[in-house]
């Protein structure tokens, strides 16, 4: 099972709807600031906002992040956040989606402001 590490990449520490900026952070390596400004330019061309499913996921399209589909176990059920390593290799970076919320691994741990582990994961993103 997946750890957790509690932690704000948010440079002003605030705590406040930046999920999908804080995990793109964590998953790209890249500054909290260069990511929201990719985010915002991207936002500008494509008319979604900032946050939507259709400019994130543009956004890691453009890096050489692959989507992969809703992951389900042999008996049809569908697999939790805490079991993301079951399918991922050690220590990779994922980006993941769940119900109105991303989230992003980093050194085999979820990265996040909460604890979202118990959560049905949606699709993942890796890198190429």
């Amino acid at each position: 099972m997946i750890g957790f590490e509690k932690r704000n990449v948010n440079p002003k520490n605030k705590k406040t709807g930046d999920c999908v900026i804080r995990a793109l952070t964590i998953a790209t390596e890249q500054p909290y600031e260069v990511v929201r400004d990719e985010l915002f330019e991207l936002m500008k061309k494509t008319g979604y906002s900032m946050d939507s499913k259709q400019n994130y996921e543009r956004y890691l399209k453009q890096k050489g992040w692959i989507k992969h589909k809703q992951p389900r176990k042999s008996n049809g059920k569908k697999y939790k956040v805490a079991e993301i390593d079951k399918f991922i290799e050690q220590n990779e970076r994922v980006v993941i989606s769940i119900a109105n919320h991303l989230t992003a691994t980093e050194n085999g741990k979820i990265i996040d402001l909460w604890d979202c582990r118990s959560y049905t994961i949606l699709n993942y993103y890796t890198k190429k």
